[in-house]
Parts: structure tokens; C-alpha cells; sequence
């Protein structure tokens, strides 16, 4: 009895840096490797544990989210780049991805943002580049 006990509150941290591990990676394995238990053993109790199933996904779903900010900060604020002049680095420059904000403006807003053929892509590529510069502008 003293033995179950004392495993009770080890088996509670090893869920809790498997999650947090999953949450901040969206590797199993990686959160795995961080609780200390195998990949297969969280795989066999996400399977039999529906609370522990609900659990797995919002962990997911905040690595998701992580990577939605990630990728909405490349698209509107860029990367920034040093510039260069005669091997001198003379400034720095942001560089955005106009094919990430395409991407997020279609998952934000299907309907407004979808392609219905070759002209619908070149307008909204055209309309992505506008937004881009004048967001950069802005935050100038």
C-alpha cells in the first residue's frame, strides 16, 4: 500500500512533463523522453484514458497555437536580415513570408480568401503584398 502511494505522485509529475513537454514540442517522443517513460506507454494510456486523451489533445492543440503565433509573426513582422554593402554590414532589414500569410488568411477566413482560379490567386497575392508592406510601414 505504501509503495502505491508513494508511485501516485511520481506518476502525476511524469504526466505533467509529458504534457508540458508535448505542449511546448508536439513530439511524443520528445515529451516522452522527458518524462522518463516510453513513447509506447503514453500511446497505451492515451488509448485506455479518455481523460488522459482530452488532456493529450489541449496539450496539441497549445503547440498548435504556438506555431500559428510563429508563423503570424514571420508573416507580418518578418525575419530580420543584415544588409550588406562592399562586405560591410551597413543595416538590417525584415524580410516577411508572404506565402505564411496567404496561408493563415485562408485558415482565418476560407470564405473570403479562397482561390477560384489563376486571377483569384495573382489578386490575392497582390492584396497579401499590400497588407505586408503597409503593416510594415506602420510599425516603423
Amino acid at each position: 500500500m505504501d509503495d502505491e502511494a508513494n508511485a501516485a505522485p511520481a506518476r502525476a509529475t511524469a504526466r505533467r512533463r509529458f504534457l508540458n513537454g508535448l505542449a511546448e514540442t508536439g513530439s511524443v517522443r520528445a515529451a516522452a523522453s522527458a518524462s522518463g517513460r516510453s513513447r509506447g506507454a503514453w500511446i497505451s494510456l492515451r488509448a485506455r484514458d479518455p481523460a488522459f486523451a482530452a488532456l493529450w489533445e489541449q496539450a496539441l492543440d497549445a503547440y498548435v497555437e504556438l506555431l500559428e503565433a510563429e508563423a503570424d509573426r514571420r508573416a507580418v513582422r518578418g525575419e530580420e536580415e543584415p544588409i550588406f554593402y562592399s562586405g560591410k554590414q551597413v543595416g538590417m532589414k525584415s524580410r516577411t513570408s508572404d506565402s505564411l500569410l496567404m496561408f493563415r488568411l485562408k485558415a482565418l477566413r476560407p470564405g473570403r480568401y479562397r482561390a477560384t482560379g489563376e486571377d483569384a490567386a495573382e489578386a490575392l497575392t497582390v492584396e497579401v503584398r499590400d497588407f505586408a508592406d503597409s503593416v510594415g510601414k506602420a510599425e516603423r
